[in-house]
């Protein structure tokens, strides 16, 4: 009966046979009964009937962290292999009735009678020349002639090696390779379809998958935004295009559903492996659905896998929490207190959405800031930040923790709401000012010092309607991601102060929505979900509806579509057909709305250009080189990765996404030894990137990183270029020169 009840129900059958116990009353029994999420290892299902190409190449295919045994100390499991013809290495760890660790690992090997073997590239730019190997075998002792198919997209031009038949001897294996040009621009992902399938009286085998395809040449992106009344007209050069290469969506949002999704959408473009971005990505997931919940707006597809994505994002974000408590970039020790001051305000916000939230762990983790608390209103703050060269000042720091406990309904905190009201008073960073507004609104809304901070808080707003001037943020953020979180919070606390402030909040808004980025987000992923916040208050407080209408859009002075919206429409209004009318130089873009209602609008346009985009204001970069211009198949390759600090001045979080030539592979085992070494941080990867993080980088140091990559397809390669940027402030990269290499067969 248990396994038909939900978590909740089992917690609340158990308080109830207490129930007579005094001692396991109420909220006692709430607190004793609490337990952790076990995490599941995710398993295929598939169809018994299948028999259709191999694409599954899971490198681990099974765990389970708990096997019983019998009383002869005997067990059983099922699992599915993956689709590779190849072995792998069972590890079992366990520990005796008495006591005993004991370990032990065997081989499994996965075969077929006759099989294929093709190595694939992940991703390869247009250019690339790839000689393809295929690999037949034959595992029975009898001799077999093997009829061979081969398919490949428009974006390869096939000059040979792909016979028709081969003949197998017993036991035999023989390879051959594909020679393949890379001609397609990737415009559509199902260009770089590779599939070659192998039929043996009746023994098949197949093998397929869609392979990245990327133009050659530097990306570059022109982002246009604001809100149209209507009429709302662009102009922008587009220098440099490689041809072919432009791509360009206008997107308009008609409600703060449309954009969150959408701002969401653009955080997870970005590299995604450390608390902070983990936390970004998930946090618009919950505003989302209380969007959905307080509009009774109930889309059951989109709750559906906005509560899926909520739910991986959730069981990783606990995976960063720190061995002494709190939370850390990277989940070690010790905790950092401004993110863990974020993290709170996240579960606490979620708790709201997502029933699975430990308030154990959220109990323990208010505990854990508050015991940072100096006495004097302020935080400690350990050494090991991760900003500890670049670090947030005193004054910043003690403004956001102190913000984050009080958006928790915390209200034991006498010092340091005195502090913030003494700041309130003397401060001239309108950032610094908004987070004590936002932290004395918190606790009394209603006091002199409130209503005294908010005034001056309006003071310091710009014609245009947003909040320039401070020095940084929390994050030590600057250029535009920088105001947006600063206008942000001013918008926060104007919309908890009333009305009297309509009019201020109003121009807030406009000015964020003319600084949005062109693919809806709105700079770094901290703006961005301050943004979507206060935009998601700014239209709770207002409830306005979207007015129905029409918008048109005209490129270079022709038609380029319409499109229709009814009243109250929550969904993104996309015009994603208006490239093939851009060209290089010199071009217009002109919006026509004929509604009784404005509406917010971005526009991305993406090319790429044989000229970097490297930003002036850049204060990091990184250079890459290979020790061999090229490497038979099969053996390792240096590559040399330099970053630097191009300023005097210490810099927070650092990222070098370094591109790899599409032949070659990077080792998992050599990434984990370097962060080991303490070379780098953490690290990611993607296809052809390996995505190097960086804590901190001292004033002027300069990190050597060494790659060992190894040729794993033959043929000639160009990587992606390298881009180096501070992590909260992106808009100002660096991008160095792409690499070639030849793969000998």
């Amino acid at each position: 009966a248990l396994g038909a009840m939900g978590r909740g129900q089992i917690g609340d059958l158990v308080a109830g046979l207490f129930a007579k116990d005094e001692e396991w009353a109420g909220e006692e029994a709430q607190a004793r009964w609490q337990y952790a999420v076990v995490r599941e290892f995710p398993k295929p299902n598939y169809e018994q009937a299948y028999d259709g190409p191999r694409f599954d190449f899971r490198e681990t295919i099974h765990w389970q962290p708990s096997v019983k045994t019998d009383a002869q100390g005997q067990a059983k499991l099922r699992f599915y292999l993956s689709d590779a013809v190849t072995s792998f290495r069972v590890s079992a760890e366990g520990v005796s009735a008495g006591g005993l660790p004991g370990r032990a690992e065997q081989i499994v090997q996965s075969k077929l009678p006759v099989s294929l073997d093709v190595k694939m590239p992940l991703e390869v730019s247009k250019g690339d020349k790839v000689q393809l190997p295929v690999t037949l075998a034959n595992e029975t002792k009898r001799e077999y002639t093997v009829d061979i198919s081969s398919q490949f997209g428009p974006a390869f031009k096939v000059s040979g090696g792909v016979p028709d038949k081969v003949t197998l001897q017993a036991g035999e294996r023989k390879s051959f390779f594909a020679s393949l040009e890379v001609i397609g621009d990737g415009a559509q992902l199902e260009d770089g379809l590779m599939r070659v399938a192998i039929n043996a009286a009746n023994l098949k085998d197949e093998v397929e998958q869609e392979v990245r395809v990327v133009p050659l040449g530097f990306p570059q992106t022109v982002s246009l935004a604001g809100t149209v009344q209507t009429v709302a007209k662009h102009e922008f050069q587009l220098s440099g295009v490689i041809p072919n290469t432009i791509e360009a969506t206008l997107t308009m949002y008609p409600s703060p559903l449309a954009t969150m999704i959408t701002g969401t959408e653009s955080i997870i473009r970005e590299p995604y492996g450390c608390f902070e971005q983990a936390s970004s990505a998930n946090y618009p997931n919950i505003m989302v659905l209380d969007y959905l919940e307080d509009n009774d707006a109930a889309d059951p597809a989109l709750i559906e896998k906005t509560m899926s994505h909520l739910d991986k994002g959730y069981k990783m974000l606990t995976g960063y929490e720190s061995p002494q408590k709190g939370y850390e970039w990277f989940g070690g020790d010790p905790g950092h207190e401004a993110l863990t001051a974020y993290g709170l305000m996240e579960f606490i916000d979620m708790t709201r959405v997502y029933g699975d939230v430990d308030q154990g762990m959220i109990k323990r983790t208010t505990a854990w800031l508050k015991s940072r608390r100096d006495g004097k209103g302020g935080f400690k703050r350990n050494a090991r930040a991760l900003d500890s060269f670049g670090s947030a000042s005193e004054e910043v720091t003690n403004a956001y923790i102190a913000y984050a406990l009080s958006q928790s309904g915390d209200k034991d905190l006498d010092a340091e709401r005195q502090l913030q009201e003494k700041v309130a008073v003397e401060t001239k960073d309108p950032y610094v000012l908004a987070l004590a507004s936002n932290t004395l609104l918190n606790l009394q809304p209603t006091a002199a010092s409130t209503q005294g901070a908010l005034k001056r808080l309006v003071s310091m707003q710009a014609s245009d309607g947003g909040f320039p001037g401070a020095d940084h943020s929390i994050t030590r953020s600057g250029g535009s991601a920088l105001q947006l979180e600063t206008t942000s919070l001013a918008i926060l606390a104007l919309v908890k102060a009333g009305p009297q402030y309509t009019s201020q909040t109003r121009s807030a808004v406009e000015w964020i929505n003319k600084n949005r980025s062109g693919d809806g987000g709105f700079a770094s992923t901290q703006s961005t979900v301050l943004t979507l916040a206060a935009l998601s208050a700014y239209a709770d407080s207002t409830r306005v509806t979207q007015s129905a209408g029409d918008a048109s859009v005209f490129v270079n002075g022709q038609p380029a579509g319409t499109l229709h919206f009814e009243k109250g429409a929550k969904d993104a209004l996309v015009f994603d057909d208006i490239a093939s009318a851009l060209r290089p130089g010199k071009n217009t873009i002109e919006l026509r709305l004929a509604s009784e209602s404005p509406l917010p609008y971005s526009i991305a346009i993406d090319y790429r250009s044989k000229m970097p985009a490297s930003s002036p204001e850049t204060t990091v970069s990184a250079f890459t080189s290979l020790d061999k211009a090229s490497v038979p198949l099969g053996e390792g390759v240096r590559m040399n990765v330099t970053v630097k600090n191009l300023s005097s001045e210490g810099q927070p979080m650092t990222l070098a996404r370094v591109g790899i030539p599409g032949g070659l592979t990077f080792q998992t085992w050599q990434l984990k030894e370097l962060m080991d070494k303490k070379i780098i941080d953490f690290y990611e990867t993607r296809e052809r990137e390996v995505v190097l993080y960086f804590r901190s980088m001292a004033p002027s140091a300069e990190i050597e990183v060494p790659l060992q990559l190894i040729a794993r397809v033959p043929g000639d390669y160009t990587s992606p270029a390298t881009q180096t940027y501070l992590y909260y402030t992106d808009e100002f990269r660096h991008w160095s020169e792409p690499l070639k290499i030849q793969i000998k067969k």
